[in-house]
């Protein structure tokens, strides 16, 4: 498993290259000029973005055919879909980290005039971000061995309008069945 596990980071560590200089750019502008609409935006679209990065890695392996030799590898197949799970849950956490060091940094330069409620509201952006991106990779994996290897692009850009989709449905449900009324900070942190 520590191979398969070390093989999706090398493999997604390509990919991240990209992204990097772009999140310290868009994190540093966050912080310099203290838009809430940018920390909302930075909040709920890096951790997302960063997964989309991360289940495009499954193309290389596609076209290098080494989902193929891996097979062959004394593994069982449901290890090899394991790695998947745990790296992208790892890749997860880490976008909520990079998410949550802006955000602080932000707050400690403009103060904290961005949320009413005050740790409550950034909680949300913080896990709303990383909801949606562990959204994505529930949907990409099945996704991506029922369509085929061949199919990765289409699989990423329906999995990620599916947890959308999905999401928006999830917060109508609930904005219906609670209607106007003000969570209290104990109904919020219980459900």
């Amino acid at each position: 498993m520590k191979g398969l596990l070390k093989n999706n980071f090398m493999g997604v560590l390509e990919n991240i290259k990209i992204l990097i200089p772009l999140v310290l750019l868009f994190g540093i502008l966050v912080s310099a000029t203290g838009s809430a609409s940018l920390l909302g935006i930075f909040s709920l679209t890096l951790t997302p973005a960063l997964l989309v990065l991360v289940v495009l890695c499954l193309r290389k392996e596609s076209l290098s055919k080494w989902y193929k030799y891996k097979i062959s590898l004394p593994v069982k197949r449901n290890q090899i879909v394991q790695s998947y799970y745990i790296s992208h849950v790892c890749w997860c956490v880490a976008g909520m980290i990079v998410v949550t060091i802006f955000m602080t940094i932000t707050i400690l330069i403009h103060g904290n005039q961005y949320f009413y409620y005050g740790f409550r509201d950034a909680f949300t952006l913080v896990l709303g971000g990383g909801i949606l991106a562990m959204f994505i990779g529930s949907v990409f994996y099945p996704l991506y061995y029922f369509l085929g290897t061949e199919k990765t692009e289409i699989t990423a850009i329906l999995s990620v309008i599916i947890s959308v989709a999905i999401l928006v449905g999830i917060s109508v449900l609930i904005n219906i069945f609670l209607g106007n009324k003000d969570v209290s900070d104990t109904t919020y942190y219980s459900e």
